[in-house]
């Protein structure tokens, strides 16, 4: 069935504008300050979610407003974006809060209806204890081998490119951060070719990516049916549903193979040494009230393929941009790590981690959040504000259906908290001890970058272990430079990823082997 979707807004956008006038009557934002809206119909939304590059506008707002402010959604709707730590404290941590609409229909499209980012409450608790077995820190550092045989093939693939002027990287992390997952989940089974390309193909088409998508989430906001009637129809949503239908037939066939082996004590049943997400739940004890089913094991697989993989394989090409343009600190970061090559501990690397949470701290993957209320709250502040009327208030009202945007990335820009130049990429920041983020948000660092409260994300410990091992290997043995008159910018697409002058999805860098010239 073939749907105009700009005949199905026409046609949907005037029924709802009485319905608008009803429903913005309620609101209790209108009071808080906030940029001005440049149009009625998507608000302050493209400059948001949709600019030439990610934070232009909204770091500048911060600057302006404060770490609370409001901002005009599609159709003139009212919308709280907070950076307070104590706010967003209060938010992540609170159950009047859930996610908005295209989070959690993208949720269910692309994970399922029984994965952990899909449910919540008593469910959402249990799945995450269930899951716990395979994420505890001595669990997690049984990887470290297998990583670094992944960052070895990573390392080749770069050498097999030297003849080239410049190098995409993304893929290249893309596919590290990829096999990491898959080892992590599977234990290193290698993935369907037709299954990788599917996980490639999501993040350029996430949804919210068009101004008609936009405008569908703020009518959403007013007519949840209409939203989720749409998303029946709408082209991203297809994609997402496709590929989750596709990562569980494959982890479905793993999953069983996995199974069989254990039957017929092919896996060592007394030893937990080596084994992978799948191996450890089944063979957690029979008696333990906190087991997962087969099927809730296997609905947790595209969770880890694809949010896992994602996330890191941003995080790591930034990381590899400011190598690129700090090569004076790329250099001192080089000697440090041969220095402690050998029996590498990882955590014992003071100038590596410090580089690690700084390309944290300025790329954060989930620099947005969005939330709704679910029902009236009174959001915290760690510091007052003045509303329009002259008020001074320490916790701001929020209404059953308002939605609150968790600027985190803008969290990590504060001046207060992160020092005088927050703004500017400073390893050093983390040796010098001058940082003062007050009460933590996230459990690495005190950063926002894993999420926090009862979202944490569950495989951060492994995260922060791969990025360790992949960026050892590849500062090592490569140098890193831009290309001339390269312009790199970035967009978000559900996490941050640099794209070139064109919006797609590149990071050109000059890669050469330690001690080659480079002409």
């Amino acid at each position: 069935m073939t749907v105009d979707l700009n005949h199905l807004l026409a046609v949907s956008l005037g029924g709802f504008v009485l319905l608008f006038a009803l429903w913005r009557r309620r609101s209790s934002l209108h009071m808080i300050p906030g940029p001005e809206s440049p149009s009625w119909i998507y608000g302050n939304m493209l400059d948001l979610l949709l600019p030439s590059t990610y934070g232009s506008n909204e770091f500048a707002w911060q600057k302006t407003y404060g770490m609370a402010y409001r901002i005009r959604g599609c159709l003139g709707q009212n919308r709280l974006v907070i950076s307070d730590p104590l706010a967003l404290q209060h938010v992540i941590r609170s159950s009047n809060f859930d996610h908005a609409q295209r989070k959690k229909a993208a949720n269910v499209a692309l994970y399922g209806a029984g994965s952990v980012p899909s449910v919540k409450g008593e469910e959402h608790r249990r799945l995450r204890a269930g899951l716990a077995v395979g994420f505890t820190a001595s669990s997690i550092a049984e990887y470290q081998s297998a990583l670094e045989r992944i960052a070895k093939k990573i390392s080749d693939q770069f050498d097999a490119r030297q003849q080239e002027d410049c190098v995409n990287v993304c893929p290249l992390m893309g596919n590290a951060a990829l096999a990491a997952a898959a080892e992590l989940v599977f234990g290193g089974e290698t993935l369907d070719e037709s299954l990788i390309a599917d996980i490639v193909k999501i993040m350029p088409r996430w949804p919210g990516q068009s101004k008609s998508e936009l405008l569908i989430d703020g009518i959403g906001a007013i007519s949840p049916l209409f939203f989720k009637a749409a998303t029946l129809y709408l082209q991203s949503f297809k994609l997402l549903r496709e590929v989750e239908s596709h990562a569980t037939r494959v982890a479905r066939q793993i999953f069983k193979a996995k199974a069989t082996a254990i039957e017929r004590e092919e896996v060592d049943i007394h030893s937990g040494h080596g084994h992978d997400l799948y191996t450890r739940m089944l063979l957690s004890a029979p008696n333990n009230k906190k087991k997962l089913s087969d099927e809730e094991i296997i609905a947790q697989t595209s969770v880890f393929l694809i949010a896992g993989h994602e996330t890191t394989a941003s995080t790591l090409a930034f990381a590899l941009l400011e190598l690129a343009r700090h090569p004076d600190f790329q250099q001192k970061l080089r000697e440090e790590v041969v220095l402690n090559q050998g029996s590498i501990e990882y955590d014992s690397i003071p100038l590596l981690n410090a580089f690690i949470k700084e390309s944290l701290r300025i790329y954060p993957a989930a620099a947005l959040r969005e939330r709704v209320a679910v029902k009236d709250d009174l959001i915290p502040l760690s510091e007052p504000i003045i509303t329009t009327t002259g008020k001074r208030i320490t916790e701001i009202p929020v209404r059953r259906g308002e939605q609150v945007t968790l600027a985190l990335a803008s969290y990590h820009r504060l001046e207060k908290f992160w020092g005088e130049d927050a703004e500017s990429f400073n390893p050093y920041r983390w040796i010098d001890g001058k940082i003062s983020p007050g009460e933590a948000i996230g459990p690495y660092a005190n950063l926002a970058s894993f999420f926090g409260g009862p979202h944490v994300c569950p495989g951060w410990r492994f995260a922060v272990l791969e990025m360790q091992v992949i960026l050892c290997e590849l500062i090592r043995h490569f140098s890193f430079t831009l290309p001339p008159n390269e312009t790199v910018r970035i967009k978000i697409a559900n996490t941050l990823h640099p794209t070139d002058a064109n919006g797609e999805k590149c990071l050109r860098l000059c890669v050469r082997r330690v001690g080659e010239r480079i002409d």
